[in-house]
């Protein structure tokens, strides 16, 4: 993707976002659905999938992501009643929503590779090139690129949950709530922590590395969308 079209999909990257503000914005303050996260999530894919193409010069991130993400600006329309975050105007409740919103985006693109060598590696083994293969790098430069997004992801997650330690200690004097998003987070934390530990140590790679990165992920998702799905969709009474 040259630079040109790269800064021109900036403009509708950041049309996403303003959109998306507008939709959490009530009169009564910040509604966080789940149609509201998973598109803020999605519109830091794309930004990272952007942002990376300027770095790299290259499409090593499936530019898919970007039809997905146009049709993700339209998730929050489909968000019923909401209930308003508490204590949302809090400047460390900010940073924690910020950083835990760029964590989801940076682990999320790094399950969308771990998937994509999965499949790039079977394919290998079949001795079957698509057009998607060959426009790809090499399967150990995407491994390595892989941990490197892991990393980052890692790092902004420890810093979303220690703001949310900072922010829960504030509100109820009580620095790690006992809830199912905190022990879901702290267990995605603890399995993306042995998982770079184990790369770094060890060499743990391939199939191995990128089971342990779905399964960090999985419980990741369960710590906060899982919760506002049970809630919105299942239960019908959204609160927080």
């Amino acid at each position: 993707m040259t630079p040109w079209l790269n800064t021109l999909t900036l403009l509708p990257i950041c049309l996403h976002f303003v959109l998306t503000y507008h939709y959490s914005l009530g009169t009564d303050g910040l509604h966080l659905g789940l149609g509201n996260f998973t598109s803020l999530i999605i519109a830091t894919n794309c930004l990272i999938y952007v942002a990376h193409n300027f770095y790299d010069g290259k499409n090593s991130l499936p530019a898919i992501l970007l039809p997905f993400g146009a049709l993700a600006s339209l998730l929050p329309l489909l968000d019923g009643t909401s209930a308003v975050v508490p204590n949302s105007d809090l400047p460390m409740f900010k940073a924690h929503l910020i950083l835990s919103i760029v964590a989801y985006g940076l682990l999320s693109v790094s399950l969308i590779h771990a998937l994509l060598m999965s499949y790039l590696e079977k394919n290998l083994h079949r001795h079957k090139i698509s057009p998607l293969i060959d426009n790809l790098p090499p399967l150990l430069k995407l491994e390595n690129l892989l941990f490197t997004i892991a990393l980052l992801g890692f790092a902004v997650l420890t810093a979303a949950l220690l703001s949310g330690f900072f922010v829960s200690f504030a509100i109820q004097s009580t620095i790690i709530p006992l809830s199912h998003k905190t022990i879901f987070s702290i267990a995605s934390w603890s399995l993306f922590a042995s998982l770079l530990i184990g790369r770094k140590f060890l060499g743990w790679r391939g199939r191995i590395a990128r089971k342990i990165l779905v399964i960090g992920f999985i419980l990741l998702l369960l710590a906060y969308l899982g919760s506002r799905f049970v809630s919105e969709i299942i239960l019908r009474n959204p609160q927080y």
